[in-house]
């Protein structure tokens, strides 16, 4: 009669190896924290599962097989890489979609438990690179993510390609992801919404229901405006990037609500937009200085170094050839003798709120559907 448990133990340690096989992490995890009690009481509900309920787990085999195609086939489709067919693409993802193949969960009730990981969505790595406000945001959310025992996840992508996104989402990778970039036409938004996993995004959106956290960016980009009309300045140039973007879009609403309140209009000819490329800006400056701008006003911190930049090459003084100020201000701007007008954001509150709402929204806290922070207004020598 002794021996009875210990045939039933062996049995269960059987289906124990067999059953994290699929999942080392979670193997892995449950022998190193010695939380043996909870793994057995897992294994003990997976015990009293008929061994046919317990077959019903897919593999990538089982995914290819019911296909008729190639393991690699489904591997491919998986991870968007190597060469295959959008038509077969989609077939394979619409059936993994309905018949729950996880990679790297050994069973459904373990596939939904929290992996304490966020992933943070970034843009392309040469705008990490120009643009500091990337660096400081991902920092300020990753201090927040630490201090809640979760880590981040960084994905570079070109805010075209939804690919990295679903993946994360196949693999469970994630509890929730930060979007730190939102478009007009935006592909990860309705994605996530889809999918149904928390997410957040740092800048606005124009899709409902959608959990947003932002800087006041058209109301600070008015006020500036409004604050150089009333020094009179006469003839402000307004030098944008893509308006793809929402945040340029936010900057630039602001710019014309400023003129409106003060009942003029812009000069059409003083408006640059979609300036990606320092190429790009170096016509626009070309071309304002020969109509004879009064201002420049750059909606951000890239396009405003580069027009410095591209003004003391040309031997062309700021303020008293030309005045210059920037809807975003960032470290790079004090690279220069003379200090710039700008708009000061928190970006650092940016990101910690972001983290914490997001946290809040993972452990089903109900959270504002809009934040919107506040800005500072530098005055500086550049305009005088």
């Amino acid at each position: 009669m002794e021996q009875q448990p210990d045939r039933k133990k062996q049995k269960l340690w059987r289906i124990k190896r067999k059953f994290y096989s699929r999942s080392e992490n979670h193997a892995e995890e449950a022998d190193r924290t010695g939380r043996e009690e909870g793994a057995d009481a897992v294994l003990t509900e997976i015990y009293k599962i008929s061994s046919k309920e317990v077959r019903k787990v897919k593999t990538i085999q089982d995914v290819a097989k019911e296909l008729g195609v190639s393991t690699s086939t489904v591997s491919r489709a998986i991870s968007g890489k190597g060469r295959i067919g959008k038509e077969t693409r989609e077939r394979v993802l619409k059936y993994i979609e309905e018949n729950g193949y996880y990679p790297n969960a050994a069973a459904q009730s373990l596939a939904q438990s929290k992996t304490n990981n966020i992933a943070i969505i970034l843009p392309e790595v040469d705008t990490l690179v120009e643009m500091p406000f990337f660096h400081t945001c991902m920092y300020a959310v990753e201090e927040m993510a630490q201090a809640n025992d979760y880590d981040i996840l960084v994905v570079i992508t070109s805010g075209k390609d939804p690919r990295p996104l679903e993946r994360l989402i196949l693999n469970r990778k994630v509890d929730g992801m930060i979007l730190t970039r939102t478009y007009e036409n935006d592909c990860f938004v309705p994605l996530l919404l889809e999918k149904k996993i928390p997410f957040v995004t740092i800048g606005q959106t124009e899709k409902e229901g959608v959990v947003q956290i932002d800087s006041d960016n058209a109301g600070a980009c008015m006020e500036l405006t409004s604050v150089l009309l009333s020094k009179r300045i006469g003839r402000i140039a307004y030098l944008g990037g893509s308006m793809e973007q929402m945040v340029n879009k936010c900057r630039y609403k602001g710019y014309l609500e400023a003129y409106r309140q003060f009942g003029k209009e812009p000069e059409s000819g003083l408006i640059c937009m979609n300036l990606v490329n320092k190429v790009l800006i170096g016509k626009a400056v070309e071309e304002l200085v020969k109509k004879k701008a009064d201002c420049m006003l750059c909606q951000d911190d890239f396009i405003c170094d580069e027009v410095l930049h591209i003004l003391a090459a040309e031997n062309i003084k700021v303020p008293e050839d030309m005045r210059v100020a920037s809807c975003h201000y960032s470290r790079i701007l004090d690279n220069y003798p003379i200090m710039i007008t700008s708009l000061k954001f928190d970006i650092m509150q940016l990101g910690r709120t972001a983290c914490k709402i997001l946290l809040d929204m993972i452990d089903g806290k109900e959270v504002p559907e809009k934040t919107l922070l506040d800005y500072e207004v530098i005055l500086k020598e550049s305009t005088k």
